[in-house]
């Protein structure tokens, strides 16, 4: 993984650290060569020297990348930062950007994450002492935890997907959430929210005025962009053909930057974005590499999750990958830039919710028949079926976000198996419309795909668009917005449209991996016949030979998807058994 290894051990003063933990801190610095950038009881800090940090006189340090809230520019010094001995809310409310920051305020240290979730947090109590980490397999090859899996934990991460608690599957290993702050009190590590999305859903904020709304998610847009620019030197842009990595290529352009753009010609019987990506590419004058997926470069006994303390990764990525990492080696780029998590931010729904909205906000008049007509062309329906759609939606709708359940577990597991609990975004304030919990409910869901990419161990993967900023912005556009003209993410198409060309503005269609995932499954059919069936989730009844069976001989869209994940799940499990040998 090429997350820079931060470790950060807490304790309290009166506290002596034990061998064990003072043989940990040593291997830190004989084995993995970091240095201790902070060491001033009750907190030590090792990190990599050269990595990206701001070091706070006597207070602590920034790990990561941080950019002043009113300027959008990068923070080299420590008398620029504002907020630096504000309270955790105040000092989220100066800056954004991917970091990890610690203070200590009136004698307490404190951890602040960024509510992107840019930088990973993980944390563990050994010997009375609190140790937070960048890289969580750490704990365990440095050898002061011995990793046992937490079924339970892994059985809610197979049948939500999208839910990332605070608890691991790991036994011992805790996240420290985006937006999240931590403080040692005594002994004891105190957790609090320090960036909520619900505050910026307020109606007293809501931006009801298309032009307006445009005119801000432009130029938060614009300046997120223009911070991220000069951050590196050769960045690799992905560009998909879709909307939001156009937005993203198109944003990276300017007199002194030129993207360059890679994109992934599609495998047989996926849809072909090539010349959408060329397009992009031709409208800006950038050099654009065409690559194609190589089903031989999976292995599907490998996760690319594997040291993550959670399954959340996507076997079929190492096809693109290893692709992608040969030409940023070739190209000499020192990142990825991805347009990852534009459907979540720019408010892509697939329902009718957005009319429950503006009928909650504004009553019935001409711009909820304007929403339903707006509802009707994107869903290309009838306007009967729109309003029909929304009654049972209004049916349904509840206070809290909803989360159904995948199929993937077998029956016994899922009737016996809890929900999962302690994400601190999940609990909507009273009277939030449902589009806006459903927009929420995007956000907490694109945080547990944010990890598991191969690529990562050789650069870093930015995704401007869940820079702060640009997420305050949208989340204050009520959703009804986002689908005026009949044309999902429209304020985003509206806010861009003159630096892209027509063809990706007026785009209507996604693109798919199906036809690379039925490949990957045919070629390894018989390995995943023994991967599964023989596996320990069918051992430990989490989930059932026969389905496994039925998807292997259906192998169609539905059925591919169920095996890629479980054979990712499988690997992942392979993994964390062979550390726990290891590390006891």
């Amino acid at each position: 993984m090429n997350v820079a290894p931060l470790i950060a051990v807490l304790n309290a003063r009166e506290s002596p650290r034990s061998a064990r933990l003072d043989r940990f801190c040593s291997l830190l610095t004989t084995e993995l060569g970091l240095h201790p950038l902070h060491d001033d009881s009750p907190m030590q800090i090792f990190g990599q020297s050269a990595a990206p940090h701001l070091l706070l006189p006597s207070s602590g340090l920034i790990w990561g990348r941080i950019f002043d809230k009113h300027t959008n520019r990068p923070v080299s010094r420590p008398e620029e930062l504002r907020g630096a001995h504000a309270s955790a809310e105040g000092f989220a409310e100066h800056n954004w950007g991917n970091y990890l920051a610690f203070r200590t305020i009136n004698g307490v240290p404190e951890l602040l994450r960024d509510p992107s979730g840019g930088v990973p947090c993980y944390h563990a109590l050994v010997d009375g002492a609190h140790i937070f980490v960048t890289r969580p397999e750490l704990f365990f090859d440095l050898g002061i935890l011995i990793a046992e899996i937490d079924w339970t934990v892994l059985a809610q991460a197979i049948a939500y997907r999208d839910w990332k608690p605070a608890r691991t599957a790991v036994r011992g290993v805790s996240e420290l959430l985006p937006g999240m702050a931590a403080r040692l009190v005594s002994d004891q590590i105190e957790t609090n929210v320090i960036w909520s999305p619900w505050k910026f859903v307020e109606q007293a904020r809501e931006i009801s005025d298309s032009s307006k709304a445009v005119e801000v998610v432009r130029r938060a847009g614009a300046n997120c962009m223009s911070a991220w620019r000069g951050t590196f030197d050769r960045p690799l842009v992905e560009v998909s053909g879709g909307l939001d990595s156009s937005i993203i290529a198109a944003l990276m352009r300017d007199d002194s930057h030129q993207p360059m753009c890679v994109t992934f010609a599609a495998a047989e019987g996926d849809p072909d974005e090539t010349p959408y990506a060329r397009a992009v590419a031709d409208h800006l004058g950038s050099e654009l590499h065409v690559l194609r997926a190589n089903v031989e470069h999976v292995d599907l006994t490998q996760s690319a999750a594997r040291d993550v303390p959670r399954p959340c990764a996507r076997g079929f990525t190492q096809g693109m990958d290893r692709q992608l990492r040969e030409l940023a080696v070739e190209r000499g780029a020192d990142s990825f830039f991805s347009g990852g998590g534009g459907d979540n931010v720019f408010c892509y729904l697939q329902s009718a919710l957005p009319l429950l909205d503006r009928v909650k906000r504004t009553g019935l008049n001409g711009g909820t028949l304007a929403t339903i007509d707006d509802l009707a062309e994107l869903a290309q329906v009838s306007i009967f079926e729109v309003i029909t759609r929304a009654i049972r939606s209004r049916v349904r709708s509840g206070s809290g976000l909803r989360w159904k359940p995948t199929d993937l577990l077998s029956a016994s597991a899922a009737r016996e198996l809890p929900r999962p609990f302690g994400h601190p975004w999940t609990e909507a304030p009273a009277n939030t419309p449902p589009g806006k919990r459903a927009h929420v409910r995007a956000l907490v869901g694109v945080q547990n795909h944010l990890e598991g990419h191969d690529r990562v161990r050789f650069a870093p993967i930015i995704s401007p668009l869940l820079s702060q900023p640009l997420v305050e912005a949208c989340l204050q556009i009520p959703t009804w917005l986002w689908c005026e003209g009949g044309l999902n993410r429209a304020v985003a198409r509206k806010a861009f449209a003159d630096r892209l060309p027509k063809s990706v503005v007026e785009r209507r269609s996604k693109g798919a991996f199906d036809g690379f995932c039925a490949q990957l499954v045919h070629r390894n059919r018989r390995l995943l016949r023994e991967m599964l069936l023989d596996g320990v989730l069918v051992r430990r009844a989490l989930v059932d030979a026969a389905s496994i069976e039925g998807a292997l001989a259906a192998a169609d869209g539905q059925a591919v998807s169920k095996l890629l994940v479980l054979a990712d799940v499988e690997a992942w499990v392979t993994s964390w058994s062979g550390r726990r040998a290891k590390s006891a």
